[in-house]
């Protein structure tokens, strides 16, 4: 699970998965927005001006992965799509191998307040993205119906 922090996804809860292969800790650590599922299940609600100015500092940055977004209009059409699939999917964005898949959390007045994600390696992935998007999308509806049931009075 990923809040924001001006213009990154930060990191605070993860559960630990029981294969060996497994994505890092990022619990504590503060990740782009474009080139991750946490950080762009953060945005499905932003204009265009807004995930300008959230992400014109971080594109076209060394040190990401081969399928990194470089340019504005590629977040923005990826977002477009994304928007209409319900998650997001970063494909070797962030680095080589890796794969994610995000949902966005809202609140009752519904927000986007935080963004639920599931990482792995590509060859794991990849061969159940459909599986992956579909459970992650549930798990971020029952967070957001859970909480919006703890907001109302």
């Amino acid at each position: 699970m990923s809040v924001p922090q001006g213009n990154r996804s930060f990191t605070i809860l993860r559960e630990q998965s029981t294969h060996s292969l497994q994505a890092g800790g990022w619990v504590g650590r503060t990740s782009p927005l474009h080139v991750t599922a946490s950080g762009r299940a953060l945005l499905p609600d932003s204009t265009s001006d807004e995930v300008c100015d959230l992400v014109e500092g971080d594109l076209g940055a060394p040190g990401y992965g081969p399928n990194a977004l470089t340019s504005l209009s590629k977040v923005l059409d990826r977002l477009a799509q994304e928007r209409e699939r319900g998650c997001t999917v970063a494909d070797e964005e962030l680095e080589a191998g890796l794969v994610s898949v995000g949902a966005p959390v809202r609140d009752a007045a519904g927000h986007i307040v935080a963004s639920l994600n599931i990482s792995g390696p590509t060859s794991r992935m990849l061969r159940s993205l459909d599986s992956y998007s579909t459970a992650v999308k549930a798990a971020a509806r029952r967070l957001t119906t859970a909480q919006t049931r703890t907001q109302r009075p």
